[in-house]
């Protein structure tokens, strides 16, 4: 896997570690460990990240202990403005470090919304995945969200021009156990089958994240 030096586009190393959790194949976690290796830290690599893929600097500290990336993940909270595509890095944040104390703060970004994009449902469904279930209320409040908006959103396909971001929000959600797999898992898994052939490059962002939304999901089929 061919890692570039210049600008990441939004959601390729979130794609490079989803595939590499879902398959297991080393070639995806040095892609991400690589790219973030390379950048000048910590304040270069915090203003260089495309927002979706903040997330990134966890698994970077995870894999590593390299505190370094911790320094990264402070200067990230402290620069980036509070939006719903920053919304998974600080619910990740808040959980590890602050004891979840803005919970309320981060349900009500989704909440004052009228309408979510294919986008904001991303948003919504990665920041439920880094939610814990311990404060229930909000949890229980983000997942009856995202319920909602993909049954408005279902009502699209299949000619959506956002077909791609419904269809990993579907699967990633079944993954989750968020949406019911028998009842949703089709329309996630018609979405890939269909956009499966697209080119793309070698680091294909939110189409890979796809691919390993299927991946996994057909594996816990078997």
């Amino acid at each position: 896997m061919e890692c570039r030096s210049e600008r990441m586009k939004p959601y390729q190393l979130t794609g490079a570690i989803q595939m590499y959790e879902a398959t297991g194949e080393e070639v995806y976690k040095d892609f991400v460990m690589t790219y973030l290796s390379s950048m000048e830290v910590p304040e270069g690599m915090a203003v260089s990240l495309p927002v979706q893929d903040s997330l990134a600097c966890f698994f970077a500290l995870d894999q590593t202990g390299n505190e370094t990336y911790r320094q990264v993940i402070e200067s990230l909270i402290g620069q980036n403005d509070w939006t719903l595509d920053f919304m998974p890095f600080v619910t990740e944040y808040e959980t590890r470090y602050k004891r979840k104390e803005h919970y309320n703060e981060i349900a009500a970004f989704f909440r004052g919304e009228e309408k979510l994009t294919g986008n904001d449902l991303i948003a919504l469904i990665e920041t439920i995945g880094q939610m814990s279930e311990e404060i229930y209320e909000y949890y229980r409040e983000l997942r009856d969200l995202f319920k909602t908006a993909v049954k408005e959103k279902i009502k699209e396909l299949p000619d959506s021009s956002e077909s791609l971001e419904i269809g990993y929000s579907i699967l990633r959600a079944c993954n989750m156990g968020v949406l019911p797999r028998e009842k949703y898992g089709d329309f996630g898994e018609l979405i890939w089958k269909t956009i499966e052939g697209n080119d793309k490059d070698t680091c294909a962002g939110l189409q890979e994240m796809m691919k390993a939304q299927y991946t996994i999901l057909k594996k816990q089929e078997e």
